[in-house]
């Protein structure tokens, strides 16, 4: 039971944080697309904060609700932190993903170059972003967030991703996935463009952790 749902959370974070980054890294390179969205994650490259994530199934039963906090540095360098119920950490270093589960003393270690068309390094050298998404901008009881729609839902696992930001920080991103389950990440205390060392990102495997390599 544990195995599977280290499993379950590592499958989930992944595609719940590359959609993120898949977002943040393809309106950004869409240069001449000067709406809101592409301003703020253009001037944004730090983050840092706590979160609340929620994901519910077809039918609104919670099927998973965990806190933690992240960290996030441009271009593909991000440490998200489970806190509780459980602990689990998902750590990029620019090159190197490494998944993390204390409890069951393993990483699993994957090149992101090797993780598809969905990794952050790839996204990095994209000129075709239109090609792929939809931005707009929605009004959702008065809020503007922001929505990406994939235009071919073979190359992704989410039909959509809403993203609301208050003051210029993220607020909420909910998605939308292949399952119809939704995400709900809830984001507390988030600070944008503090100062974090590279080293930070660096994941330094303890002595009784079995490595995979992937």
């Amino acid at each position: 039971m544990e195995i599977e749902k280290s499993l379950l959370l590592q499958r989930q974070m992944i595609r719940i944080l590359f959609t993120f980054f898949l977002v943040l890294f393809w309106t950004h390179l869409s240069a001449n697309d000067a709406n809101r969205f592409s301003i703020i994650v253009s001037e944004t490259n730090t983050m840092q904060g706590d979160f609340h994530q929620t994901v519910v199934d077809l039918q609104g039963d919670i099927i998973q609700e965990v806190d933690g906090n992240f960290y996030f540095k441009k271009p593909n360098m991000f440490k998200w932190n489970y806190k509780k119920p459980f602990k689990n950490q998902i750590i990029s270093d620019g090159e190197i993903l490494y998944l993390y589960d204390p409890e069951l003393k393993q990483v699993i270690v994957s090149p992101l170059k090797k993780l598809g068309g969905v990794s952050p390094a790839m996204l990095l050298v994209s000129d075709k972003a239109r090609d792929y998404f939809v931005i707009e901008e929605i009004d959702r009881e008065g809020n503007i967030w922001f929505r990406a729609t994939p235009k071919n839902l073979e190359m992704t696992t989410f039909k959509k991703i809403e993203i609301f930001f208050n003051k210029q920080k993220i607020s909420v991103m909910e998605v939308l996935d292949n399952f119809d389950y939704t995400t709900t990440i809830v984001f507390k205390d988030v600070v944008n463009n503090s100062k974090i060392n590279n080293a930070f990102f660096l994941f330094n495997t303890p002595d009784d952790v079995d490595v995979i390599k992937n």
